[in-house]
């Protein structure tokens, strides 16, 4: 697996640290479920720290689209942190950043939600 995550919840919002990779579906697959299981417990006020997130492809911008939508649906968000290099040109590339709220850091995330 090329993807690793570390979770914290600052109530009532839960921050997803990622590291290493996301190029295929089976790279998030853990971590979708345990996103989703969150959300499905009222915890819709996301925050993914992409600060060590080095590369992603269609898989990973499908990963997060399913993510923000499903918050909204719930009434909440998700807020990136900590983007840059490759990760940061594919969102400008594909105008992902006019879609996603994205922050510069994860206490700037955290304090969006208040």
């Amino acid at each position: 697996m090329n993807l690793h995550h570390a979770i914290e919840i600052v109530d009532p919002v839960v921050v997803y640290s990622l590291e290493g990779k996301i190029t295929s579906d089976m790279d998030y697959e853990a971590l979708e479920k345990e996103v989703f299981s969150y959300l499905n417990k009222n915890y819709y006020r996301v925050v993914f720290d992409l600060k060590g997130l080095t590369h992603t492809n269609s898989s990973g911008i499908s990963f997060f689209m399913r993510t923000l939508t499903k918050s909204r649906i719930l009434g909440g968000e998700l807020v990136l942190s900590n983007i840059s290099g490759n990760v940061a040109k594919i969102f400008e590339i594909s105008k992902l950043n006019e879609i996603y709220t994205i922050c510069e850091s994860t206490d700037e995330a955290i304090n969006y939600f208040k």
